[in-house]
């Protein structure tokens, strides 16, 4: 009798040993704005060639890895062995440099990830004047507008559009980042850099700057919006042009 259940047990652990080096499928993702698939794959799974049946019970045991910037994920099997990941990216809205961490900010305003990495499409805050930062806690501005501007600029840039040397770009991949400085707010576009002042009439000011950037494509210098008046039936607005060696 116990020699059957000893053959019992080593077949049971035959077929277990064959199930855990069956590979995965092929894996999709959805939702990846942040990472490589690859890397993706690692920080999931633990490998970059997942094991299908090792997968499926780490899923079933609720063992959910800790991934930067991505609030949280679903893995779904099948059909055969393909495995799908759907993954819920953080909102970021920007971020600033602090020693050496980048911290990420959503909309509210609020510290979301500090890390060495570099996030694509994810505009650079900088003249804040931060001392210091907790994640999980809304940025420590002194002036609240400061945070509020930059979400607004932040949403156009990712919003509109521009006819930029003649072809229909996206503004956020123009846009470098986001200034502040005794002079109010600014955005780096580059070559050009568009004072946009405080955060009065904001709104306004950057459809005007959209309008205004495709006669600058090409041109090095400063767009002065920031003493827009928003009763003027022909909006004023100053493009200083950067002279060689400045």
């Amino acid at each position: 009798m116990k020699k059957w259940i000893l053959v019992i047990v080593l077949a049971v652990a035959a077929v277990l040993v064959v199930l855990a080096l069956i590979p995965a499928g092929t894996i999709r993702y959805e939702g990846n704005a942040y990472y490589e698939e690859e890397e993706l794959t690692k920080r999931v799974f633990g490998d970059s060639k997942p094991r299908y049946f090792v997968a499926l019970l780490q899923e079933k045991l609720g063992r959910h890895k800790e991934i930067p910037f991505v609030d949280h994920y679903d893995v779904q099997f099948g059909p055969g062995r393909d495995i799908t990941v759907r993954l819920y990216e953080r909102s970021l809205a920007g971020y600033l440099r602090f020693q050496d961490y980048n911290l990420y900010f959503d909309w509210s305003g609020t510290v979301v990830e500090s890390s060495r990495q570099q996030v694509d499409g994810v505009f650079e805050v900088t003249g804040l004047g931060v001392d210091y930062a907790v994640v999980g806690k809304r940025l420590p501005v002194a002036d609240s507008t400061a945070i509020d501007s930059i979400l607004t600029i932040s949403q156009f840039l990712k919003k509109e559009s521009v006819a930029w040397n003649g072809t229909e770009t996206p503004l956020a991949s123009l846009a470098k980042r986001i200034r502040f400085s005794s002079d109010g707010v600014s955005v780096d576009f580059g070559d050009i850099e568009v004072l946009l002042g405080s955060a009065e009439n904001m709104d306004a000011k950057l459809f005007l700057m959209a309008d205004i950037l495709p006669e600058l494509a090409g041109r090095k210098g400063t767009l002065y919006l920031d003493n827009y008046q928003s009763g003027a039936v022909r909006p004023h607005y100053v493009f200083k042009e950067k002279q060689p060696g400045e």
